[in-house]
């Protein structure tokens, strides 16, 4: 049982049951500013990697404008990030535009500027859930992955949000530095009461690229997920899930009880919208499909940019797999990387 009548849940089953022709509407990710006040080695950020087109942030009218484009798609939901959504001293009006329009509204930040007012003043205006980055339970390895002594601020966070009375995800992602405490971070996900914790293994992206040595092995990701695992059938009432698609054929989901996994549903579930408004599959996709203030997102979403990205990167292997409708074959970004899968 969930500890709370939780809308979570509602969000998370839809993500884990998902199969191309079975979500009713998009999720989005809105990332509304390029800014953020850390300096992440993993960082999927696509802006990173190309100066020239660092996006602009709307202004509150235009953002006006793509919340009617939003809503006329219907969509389950909208998660608001960036860079860190924080640093916008207007976020709390752009949660009241998408909120006006009946949609569901979270936001996803490192933490580091959530006080109690803020969260308080954020769930006022229709903040439904935070989902709050907790890299690690080691100040010392969350400063060297963040750039930044901030791991008291995120528990301050965590605490703030929990006040305010809204959902709170906790997110950790998996490196092959901080592989060891994901155990750990279910643990303090569950002690500050989070409804659910998210485990990301990490894809090089941004100035991911860069530090492609934090890819965790095979090894290094089943001892995080057992462990993760574990704590989990010792938290009732706290979902854990891998937020990144893990091949069952390579990992079998069987094996770790308490996580819960799905597959990739970028480009047919989820969608990512740059600072500026332009729609894309993914966080992890640098391709512009078109801009949202200026057609639709039905038009958009099929287009056959979407298409090919859908049947992308699967192999004859994946398609004859019985395990496909599970995983959708993982995430596309990781199986581009030579190494992907193989323990060194």
């Amino acid at each position: 049982m969930c500890r709370t009548d939780c809308l979570l849940c509602t969000i998370f089953s839809l993500i884990l049951s998902f199969s191309d022709n079975s979500m009713k509407g998009p999720l989005f990710v809105f990332e509304i500013t390029p800014q953020c006040n850390l300096a992440c080695t993993y960082c999927y950020n696509v802006w990173k990697t190309d100066s020239e087109h660092y996006p602009r942030e709307l202004s509150l009218d235009e953002i006006e404008n793509l919340a009617d484009s939003i809503q006329a798609a219907h969509p389950i939901s909208v998660t608001l990030t960036g860079g860190e959504p924080i640093l916008r001293d207007d976020l709390h009006e752009i949660v009241s535009i998408l909120r006006k329009r009946g949609i569901l509204v979270g936001i996803a930040t490192n933490g580091m500027l959530l006080d109690r007012d803020t969260a308080h003043s954020l769930k006022e205006a229709g903040a439904s859930w935070f989902e709050v980055s907790v890299t690690s339970v080691s100040g010392e390895r969350y400063t060297d992955l963040t750039g930044t002594d901030g791991f008291d601020d995120v528990k301050r966070a965590m605490l703030a949000v929990k006040s305010a009375g809204a959902r709170l995800t906790i997110s950790h992602i998996i490196t092959s530095l901080n592989y060891g405490d994901a155990g750990q971070v279910v643990d303090l996900a569950y002690a500050f009461s989070a409804d659910a914790t998210a485990l990301n293994r990490f894809v090089p992206g941004g100035t991911g690229l860069e530090n492609r040595h934090l890819l965790p092995t095979l090894e290094q990701l089943d001892s995080a997920l057992k462990s993760a695992g574990e704590r989990s059938l010792m938290s009732p009432g706290m979902t854990v899930y891998a937020a990144i698609p893990v091949e069952d054929c390579l990992l079998h989901h069987s094996d770790y009880p308490g996580v819960s996994f799905g597959s990739c549903i970028c480009g047919a579930g989820k969608w990512a919208i740059s600072p500026s408004g332009d729609l894309r599959v993914c966080e992890q996709s640098s391709h512009i499909i078109g801009s949202l203030l200026e057609r639709s997102f039905e038009e958009l979403s099929r287009s056959e940019f979407v298409e090919e990205f859908r049947c992308s990167n699967r192999s004859s292997d994946c398609e004859s797999c019985s395990s496909m409708t599970v995983c959708g074959g993982g995430c596309r970004f990781l199986r581009e990387i030579p190494t992907c899968g193989v323990i060194p």
